[in-house]
């Protein structure tokens, strides 16, 4: 699937027809992701088709960007060593989402490295360690692992995730 590229989220996204499968993902891209862009809380950036139709939805899917900040003692303990005892910035890939009929094309993993150019985009000019993502289920937990997050808390639901920015770099530099 030959995907165009992501732009901030437009009033007119909140009215399109997107059904992810997850209300509460769904009811954020209607009632804030706009708002929240608008005061600066986190910036939503939508995917949209060409045009809407009943197999492809005008938004394909949506992620949002935030910053946030994590303990050294939430680190993985290979991560500690050199850190400050005091909290650091990290940016947070918050409410990815794909629509339900755009699921199992690649969406979703083309947001998400969307997401991270990105942050390593803004990590030139602002410090950020890396990036935290809050996997709600297994299924969304072994999708982020494969792009080389690692579990914060193993015990907790939803799971935070962190990348380093370091692997980040990596990543966007491969082929």
């Amino acid at each position: 699937m030959d995907l165009p590229e992501t732009s901030h989220v437009e009033p007119e996204d909140a009215a399109a027809d997107f059904d992810s499968g997850v209300h509460a993902l769904d009811d954020f891209l209607r009632r804030h992701a706009v708002p929240n862009a608008d005061r600066g809380i986190g910036k939503t950036f939508v995917l949209r088709s060409a045009e809407g139709t009943a197999n492809a939805p005008r938004v394909l899917g949506f992620y949002t960007l935030s910053m946030a900040q994590i303990t050294r003692e939430a680190l993985p303990k290979e991560e500690r060593p050199g850190l400050p005892r005091y909290p650091m910035p990290v940016a947070l890939v918050g409410r990815l989402a794909v629509d339900r009929r755009a699921q199992g094309r690649g969406v979703g993993g083309r947001l998400l490295v969307d997401a991270l150019i990105r942050v390593a985009g803004a990590a030139t000019d602002v410090g950020c360690l890396g990036v935290i993502v809050d996997a709600k289920d297994e299924k969304a937990r072994h999708f982020y692992e494969h792009f080389g997050f690692s579990e914060l808390e193993p015990e907790v639901w939803p799971r935070r995730m962190y990348l380093p920015m370091a692997t980040v770099v990596r990543l966007l530099a491969e082929p």
